[in-house]
């Protein structure tokens, strides 16, 4: 052990002996007793106990070789792993490694038969220079990247540095989690807030990992390690995953032809209009447009989005384009209807065994699919809808924009009549039908099916029309009929809300029968009246006649009680018809009695049997032995019952 003594370790330490004297009564620093020439006591320090750089000075001052422990570890040369597969690298890598695999062999055939290499290879990079102006290349370069390729094949060409920390991170996996479950929420924290929550977890359950690394690191790790698909699902929800991210069944439209599928659906226009009433509003498109084609087949403006618009704008089609073999429909109350498609998903357990009319496709013999709900990316009419938007909404003084952002800031004086013209329901619906007509229907083919990319669509839809439904419009104004839910007739008919529907023929025929009643929304004048089978009955009136209100006029009411004695006399009359009998009517007492009279007549043998004769058995309760006889109570009964006799008599 190699030890040092108090004065030489204070020049190492740069202090004072006095210091180090103290610190070695103390017990601070060990020392060891060593006995002088003198046979002093002397204290020394070992030299393990001052720190690594004071014992390299101590060796440096003395000339004395460091001991291989005090020696510092070489550096070692970081070797830079490569991948030997060509594909793992990108375009400008690949490019990277053929230029340089190039220069290197243009060097080994210049400096070929030369006497000398250096001053072959002066002349090579004097040459290469004036050649690749922009390119970085010396004799140490050549060297350097001519190794490589000999360690590492043609894949050593690439500049490995910077690669070697690829895919870690400085921060901590639970500190990253913990960021991810605040960055990862639909709340859509900001990165600063998730940055600062998560600090103040670490600070209440980990405080032995602060600090934490910077905001700029998180911000890093997330545009690196959190891939769209993850942050999509985490902040905006399974709606906008299922839009943007998610793969969806891609459908093949060559084997199918026109009228086999229709698209329906709804839009808003994006245009302010005048109606009728003079109120400024916005109308609704229902449309429907073939699969194959593309072409809007019908369509109906209206103010709402209701069961009517749908029929009305179905009707337009089948009309033009025949009837289509199905229905491709969302689960909108203005399609899902009992009528029209029927409730679909929206059917209630309570009413599902709830026995309703044919709806309007069984009659029109048309399928149905509804699309998944909330489901983008089901029908193809949606980009018809944008372009509505765009080409047709947009050419408007009254454009609002689909929200408020794509709002025009001359909306406000275009409403006031300062600027522009607000266009009338007419002037909109007759502009449509000629852009559709016109325009879209018009428009290049550009679907999936690349062999009529470039026809009008029109003309893909006749080139691909095979068999056409055609339905006469007679029968089509049946059929698209709206119906009633099954009533029983009543005292009133049948009734359509606050409307009754009756006359004395179905009160007299059908009163107490189960029916429904099919109905024109344009028209309730009247209804068709069917039973349960689906046989036409009859077609009735709506009659008020016999609705008043208090206080009503004499001949009003004199009226509605003629028109109720109306239905009194024919029922009388009817009941008159079918209880007349050819023999003359008699009432139900001289029928009995004379019946009976006639029973009497009937003498009926007695048998042989054997007569009893039952009695009354009654016995006087007995006295019990030795008891006394109270005569005077016996007296005072029987005075009693006979006074009760003499005022029976007396009544």
């Amino acid at each position: 052990m190699t030890t040092i003594t108090i004065k030489e370790a204070a020049e190492i330490k740069c202090c004072t002996v006095q210091y180090l004297q103290k610190q070695a009564l103390n017990g601070e620093i060990s020392t060891v007793t060593e006995l002088t020439k003198n046979n002093r006591k002397r204290y020394m320090i070992p030299l393990s106990e001052l720190t690594t750089e004071e014992q390299m000075k101590y060796y440096r001052m003395h000339d004395m070789p460091l001991p291989e422990e005090l020696e510092k570890p070489k550096k070692t040369k970081k070797t830079v792993s490569r991948s030997t597969n060509i594909e793992d690298y990108t375009a400008d890598q690949r490019d990277e490694m053929a230029f340089w695999h190039k220069i290197l062999q243009e060097w080994d055939s210049y400096c070929f038969g030369k006497p000398s290499k250096v001053q072959a290879t002066k002349e090579f990079i004097e040459m290469t220079r004036k050649k690749y102006p922009d390119i970085k290349i010396s004799s140490d370069i050549l060297y350097r990247r001519q190794r490589a390729e000999k360690e590492s094949g043609i894949c050593g060409q690439v500049d490995g540095r910077g690669g070697h920390n690829k895919g870690s991170s400085v921060i901590p996996n639970v500190v990253w989690n913990t960021f991810l479950s605040f960055y990862l929420d639909q709340n859509k924290f900001p990165q600063t807030q998730c940055y600062e929550y998560t600090q103040l977890v670490v600070e209440q359950e980990c405080p032995e990992l602060l600090p934490l690394p910077s905001y700029r690191t998180f911000s890093r790790h997330i545009q690196s390690d959190v891939s769209f698909a993850v942050k999509t699902l985490g902040r905006e929800g399974e709606k906008a995953f299922k839009d943007r991210c998610a793969p969806y069944v891609k459908r093949i439209y060559d084997n199918l032809e026109s009228n086999d599928y229709w698209f329906g659906d709804n839009h808003t226009l994006d245009i302010e209009s005048i109606g009728k009433n003079g109120k400024i509003h916005r109308l609704h498109l229902s449309a429907f447009q073939d699969a194959r084609s593309g072409i809007i087949t019908g369509f109906y403006l209206s103010d709402g989005n209701t069961g009517q618009s749908t029929l009305l704008s179905l009707r337009k089609g089948i009309i033009g384009s025949g009837c289509p073999e199905m229905l491709y429909l969302d689960n909108g109350r203005e399609y899902m209807v009992t009528d029209i498609a029927g409730l679909g998903h929206r059917q209630k357990k309570s009413t599902a065994d709830r026995q309703n009319p044919p709806t309007v496709l069984a009659r029109l013999d048309v399928g149905l699919i509804n699309a998944l709900v909330r489901n983008a990316q089901a029908k193809n009419i949606e980009r018809t809808f944008l372009d509505v938007k765009n080409k047709f909404s947009r050419l408007f003084d009254t454009f609002v924009g689909g929200n408020i952002l794509e709002r025009p800031e001359k909306l406000k004086l275009v409403l006031k009549g300062k600027f522009g013209d607000i266009p009338t329901d007419e002037e909109v619906a007759e502009a449509l039908d000629t852009m559709i007509n016109g325009y879209f229907n018009l428009a290049p083919y550009n679907g999936p099916v690349v062999k009529d990319r470039g026809k009008p669509k029109i003309q893909v839809f006749q080139e691909n029309l095979k068999v056409k439904c055609v339905i006469p419009e007679e029968d089509l104004n049946l059929m698209l009929m709206r119906s009633s839910r099954i009533q029983t007739v009543g005292q009133r008919g049948v009734h359509f809300g606050d409307i009754d529907y009756w006359n004395d023929d179905l009160l007299a025929k059908y009163s107490g029968c189960k029916v429904y009643y099919r109905y024109d929304p344009d028209d309730l004048s009247s209804v068709r009246i069917y039973d349960l089978e689906e046989r036409y009955l009859m077609t009735v009136p709506a009659d008020n006649r016999a609705v008043c209100e208090f206080g009503t006029s004499q001949d009003k009411l004199k009226a509605a009680l003629k028109t109720v004695g109306n239905f009194k006399k024919i029922t009388k009359q009817a009941l008159e018809a079918q209880t007349t009998t050819v023999f003359g009517k008699k009432s139900a007492l001289e029928l009995v009695l004379a019946k009976a009279e006639k029973n009497k007549e009937i003498q009926i043998a007695e048998g042989n049997h054997i007569i009893e004769i039952q009695r009354a058995n009654e016995k006087m309760l007995e006295q019990a032995v030795g008891a006394e006889v109270d005569v005077d109570n016996i007296v005072s009964y029987d005075r009693m019952i006979k006074n009760l006799e003499n005022q029976d008599d007396n009544y």
